[in-house]
């Protein structure tokens, strides 16, 4: 029998967490790939408008309901900054889903995540106060990176990729590199 000739990758069925900092651009291209991927998707902060009422109980409940999203064995989109008191949790819950997943990092320039964060226009409840985004946003950032260093980038079940855009990206432009991403190791369709 002659040796197999070379095979197309077959679509790879996947968790997609997109993390980075308030204004990156991260819902915008999670609702883009879902709508391209045809793959649900979750995001803590609509988890917070649909089960949370701005009470440490209700970011709770919100923080249950996006664990369950992530610990589900299907493929999905999700997002979250990708740093904070619950990235354990979510890295643990990522892995009993038992399928691959793969974790985007969006890193923008500052002035541009602060000028889009500024024009935000929905309210997302949650039980406590943020600082001005010119002081929290380089602390989101920093909490980013070392979660980076110690969850997403050294957690060898995840593929994890760090996507640096100018100022300048457009959302065609930032999808195009992330579809590209994405497809490296058999895409998802």
């Amino acid at each position: 029998m002659p040796p197999a000739g070379p095979s197309t990758p077959s679509p790879v069925p996947r968790k997609i967490l997109i993390i980075g900092t308030p204004g990156s651009g991260k819902t915008t291209l999670a609702t883009v790939l879902s709508r391209d991927t045809g793959f649900p998707y979750t995001s803590i902060d609509e988890c917070r408008i649909c089960y949370s009422d701005g009470t440490v109980a209700g970011e709770e409940r919100a923080w249950d309901h996006f664990l369950v999203e992530c610990r589900r064995p299907v493929p999905e989109i999700l997002e979250f900054s990708g740093m904070g008191p619950h990235v354990e949790e979510v890295r643990d819950n990522l892995l009993l889903s038992k399928i691959p997943v793969l974790v985007i990092w969006l890193v923008l320039p500052h002035n541009t995540c602060i000028g889009r964060a500024r024009k935000r226009k929905k309210e997302i409840p949650y039980p406590f106060p943020w600082a001005p985004l010119e002081y929290s946003l380089p602390l989101i950032e920093d909490g980013i990176d070392i979660a980076w260093g110690i969850i997403w980038d050294t957690e060898p079940d995840f593929r994890a990729v760090r996507q640096e855009f100018s100022g300048t990206s457009s959302v065609d432009e930032m999808f195009s590199a992330i579809k590209k991403i994405v497809n490296r190791d058999g895409g998802y369709r």
